[in-house]
């Protein structure tokens, strides 16, 4: 979301002017984009507070 500001920031140092909406959608755009290079590049885009399940930490946790 900070590139997407700069971005933004940019096109409005010279000149551009953004409807609210068009701002919105492109955000959602920028940002699937992003995450469509981050899996090409190998990442795994996982939702915010999830928590991956392995035996293996659980066993250590509770010991």
């Amino acid at each position: 979301m900070r590139l997407y500001a700069d971005i933004l920031a940019n096109a409005a140092r010279n000149g551009w002017d953004y409807a609210p909406e068009a701002i919105v959608s492109g955000s959602k755009r920028h940002f699937d984009e992003m995450k469509l290079q981050l899996i090409a590049a190998g990442y795994e885009i996982v939702s915010v507070g999830a928590r991956p399940h392995c035996p293996r930490f659980d066993t250590l946790a509770s010991e």
